[in-house]
């Protein structure tokens, strides 16, 4: 039995899938698994315990190539089975084509129904349940029966040697030392940026929980303000508060973290060290809450966007603490912006309910 999964879109949702793997498995022990990612999650499948293999699909190459990259990818796996969960849809086609004779996942658009003839339709806007679970239910078609009840035991995960969590965390601190940090301190991961059109907090907010961690816990922390080159606009309010001049007595223990500098490898063996993270709904948060980490994330109350569907999932729940606006949001899909009563709602989380939540998930 040889499996394909196509999952090629965010960190997050392939995070999320990870366990569809995992009760293969237990399920068909002789089962190879092969995931179809995108390019920039490939370190988080490298040495992964329970996948045997990835392959990089090209989303926005030039579509004679990306033709040739998937005809490629199947006569290498030559799957037995296919399923579509996420992402591009080329492969869906070559599945039929080259006439794997299982392949099923999720019924969405006209072309799925056209070659997914396992498929299963599902209204995932209705948010009756997590990502996860609704990754998990595509199974169905194998007799594979998914109880919630065993929702942790299929939490995802993601494999760092000890050796690489060293290396990469001695090179992170030479690389303080050298830009005049102190290497030793405690970290507080913040990481105010996002991907796609899910509300988040104010970046200026970020700022102030900063100030607040600050003064609650005076000169022990450094504050790692992790973020990629995408994220610069959410760091843009941070910046305007943390550089004040009344603020200049935090300049040495404020650092700026480029995850994508050395790569998500060398980013997770850092926030591994991490006293707690602190982010909205967005793959990093994810990873955090995979790698045990003590987070504490910050949800939208639109339906599709909720923590219900894409909160973060660790095997110790009781480390991972969810904010969401104390509003009646009656939207499905977007913000009404201002002709909703409540707009601007994310602004109703208070820092210091922030604060109080990283206090109760933090080893102190």
């Amino acid at each position: 039995m040889r499996v394909l999964i196509n999952r090629s879109d965010a960190i997050g949702d392939s995070i999320l899938t990870m366990p569809m793997a995992k009760i293969l498995k237990k399920k068909f022990p002789e089962a190879k698994v092969t995931m179809l990612i995108a390019e920039k999650s490939a370190d988080i499948f490298t040495s992964h315990p329970y996948i045997d293999d990835f392959k990089i699909y090209h989303r926005n190459a030039p579509f004679y190539f990306k033709i040739r990259e998937i005809f490629r990818i199947f006569r290498d796996v030559k799957p037995t089975h296919y399923f579509y969960v996420g992402g591009g849809y080329l492969p869906n086609f070559i599945s039929w084509f080259t006439r794997v004779k299982f392949r099923g996942g999720l019924k969405s658009r006209w072309h799925t129904y056209l070659f997914l003839n396992k498929g299963i339709r599902q209204k995932r806007s209705m948010v009756t349940m997590h990502e996860m679970e609704y990754n998990l239910n595509l199974l169905s078609p194998l007799g594979i029966d998914y109880n919630y009840k065993e929702k942790s035991h299929y939490s995802p995960e993601i494999h760092l040697t000890q050796d690489e969590l060293e290396l990469n965390y001695n090179s992170f601190k030479k690389n303080l030392i050298k830009e005049g940090f102190e290497a030793d301190r405690k970290m507080i991961f913040i990481h105010p940026g996002m991907t796609g059109h899910t509300l988040n907090w104010s970046s200026r907010n970020y700022a102030r929980l900063v100030l607040k961690f600050e003064q609650k816990f005076p000169d022990k922390y450094l504050y790692v303000i992790s973020h990629t080159p995408t994220d610069l606009v959410f760091l843009q309010g941070l910046k305007e508060i943390l550089n004040r001049k009344e603020n200049n007595f935090l300049k040495n223990r404020i650092y700026y973290f480029n995850g994508q500098r050395k790569g998500l490898r060398h980013y997770m063996s850092v926030l591994t060290k991490a006293a707690i993270f602190v982010g909205p709904s967005t793959g990093t948060t994810h990873i955090a809450a995979v790698l045990g980490v003590p987070v504490v994330s910050i949800y939208s109350p639109i339906k599709i966007q909720s923590s219900l569907r894409w909160g973060p999932l660790a095997k110790n729940k009781d480390k991972v603490k969810i904010l969401v606006p104390d509003v009646i949001c009656g939207e499905v899909r977007k913000c009404a912006l201002r002709e909703c009563p409540y707009y601007e709602c994310m602004g109703k989380i208070e820092v210091e309910d922030v604060l109080k939540q990283a206090l109760t998930v933090m080893d102190l």
